[in-house]
């Protein structure tokens, strides 16, 4: 099997002329020097909620390459994993770097790559998959981490693949699965695929069987182990919706996953069978919005707990010639089996906000206890994914629910002065430092210059 990482990294490295060697790999002296290179700037704001410094983590090479920093603890104790990718279009980049620290980020082990492989014929590419790296939470039951894990497999050239889903042909399809850790996130075992209809499991000898291909199809969302002893994994579905009226609305990926369905939210629930070593799974009731609410139906889901027992899921939704962009929320009172009705998020006071479709999460905080969500909430209705801008973080009413408005605190906005109209805040890393309580966040300011892929990967720490 050829390596898609390497023969882009040496394509990429023959066009910038220069090289230097990271262990066996070739890599260009520019992005060398952007895993090292960091600056003094810093800028320190405050808001009702906490006070905000920012300062730039990783310094973009200045070679049409963004670098994207995620960063996290793996399991328990202060190990901390950092990934990072250079992306030289949306959903793709030419490689990726990983590196870990066993001292909460005081020192670190070098960097090394993380290859990606395509199948034999070159015909498909795999995005995601099984891996070493990454992490979940902690089930206290089984003992285990549990990863939740995306598969994207492309046809054809990927990057050709995501140009043609906007042009109604879809070459892509994504599939759910989950790991587990018994040694705190050290190494991985198999993955296990999740499954809401009956249908084929992955061959890995054949990656284009289209009996698999075009069943169980999800975009998988967060995991939770949650007090009762279960674990959940939130995942966006296919959920058939059948209205002639509905149908006259314009849809976009994934609300168009199969014909006669939009795209959806579902749980997955997990019960420990200490018998086979592994969950027994239920899914719950899906829910969705008409086309006519949200051209994209319901992606990116964010789900919590909250202090009374509930679960709460927050979710992407997309404008329509009819409705606004929002953040959408449902909540479950039985473990996440049935969830209720499904409402745009608001105010405390009631009033209703804007959201762009964007990622958003929500964090606990240890010090104050207090949930919070970070994400985009605009002034104008958004267009699709814009404006993405600003960012904010505000502290969530676990009542309601809904955002206590008087805590809104923005951590980055616009520069006019500097920033393009282009410049986005999303695809963030969100994690609390575990000595010092504080909140860090890991954010590339995409379109903060003129050519989109040239922007600095920066760190947020938010002191509360």
């Amino acid at each position: 099997m050829k390596s898609l990482v390497r023969r882009s990294f040496l394509k990429k490295s023959s066009q910038l002329g220069i090289t230097s060697l990271v262990g066996s790999w070739l890599l260009p002296e520019s992005l060398s020097a952007a895993v090292i290179e960091t600056e003094d700037k810093v800028k320190i704001t405050r808001g009702p909620i906490c006070q905000i410094k920012r300062e730039v983590h990783i310094k973009g090479p200045d070679a049409s390459l963004a670098p994207m920093t995620g960063m996290h603890y793996i399991g328990s104790g202060l190990r901390r994993q950092e990934t990072l990718l250079f992306m030289q279009s949306s959903d793709w980049h030419i490689m990726q770097l990983g590196r870990t620290s066993d001292d909460n980020g005081r020192t670190w082990k070098p960097w090394i790559p993380i290859p990606t492989e395509t199948q034999t014929d070159g015909q498909f590419t795999q995005s995601g998959g099984a891996s070493q790296k990454g992490t979940g939470p902690l089930d206290a039951v089984s003992g285990r981490l549990i990863k939740p894990v995306f598969q994207r497999i492309f046809q054809g050239k990927p990057e050709e693949a995501l140009k043609s889903v906007w042009k109604g042909e879809r070459l892509f399809w994504d599939h759910g699965y989950y790991q587990l850790s018994e040694d705190n996130g050290q190494t991985w075992g198999d993955t296990f695929q999740l499954k809401y209809e009956e249908g084929p499991d992955f061959d890995p000898k054949d990656w284009g069987k289209k009996d698999w291909l075009w069943t169980n199809e999800m975009y998988i969302g967060n995991a939770l182990a949650l007090k009762n002893g279960t674990v959940l994994i939130s995942a966006t579905v296919p959920v058939p919706y059948k209205n002639d009226e509905d149908e006259k609305y314009p849809v976009i990926f994934p609300n168009n996953y199969r014909k006669g369905n939009v795209a959806g939210a579902m749980c997955f629930i997990g019960t420990w069978d200490k018998g086979k070593q592994n969950y027994n799974w239920k899914k719950s009731e899906a829910i969705f919005l008409p086309r006519k609410i949200s051209s994209r139906g319901l992606v990116e889901l964010d789900l919590s707990e909250l202090k009374n027992g509930n679960l709460m899921l927050i979710m992407r939704g997309n404008d329509t010639p009819v409705s606004p962009g929002r953040k959408w929320f449902s909540v479950s009172k039985d473990g996440g089996h049935t969830w209720s009705e499904i409402k745009d998020m608001r105010y405390d006071t009631g009033e209703q906000f804007y959201s762009p479709a964007s990622i958003h999460k929500t964090i606990r905080s240890s010090k104050t206890g207090k949930l919070y969500w970070v994400g985009n909430i605009t002034n104008d209705p958004p267009k699709g994914n814009r404006p993405r801008y600003p960012l904010q973080i505000v502290e969530v009413n676990e009542e309601g629910p809904s955002f206590i408005k008087s805590t809104l605190t923005v951590l980055d906005d616009r520069d006019p002065a500097k920033d393009t109209e282009l410049v986005q805040f999303s695809n963030f890393s969100l994690f609390e430092n575990r000595e010092t309580k504080e909140i860090e966040m890991y954010l590339t300011r995409l379109g903060e210059n003129k050519e989109t892929w040239n922007a600095n990967s920066y760190k947020y720490t938010l002191s509360l």
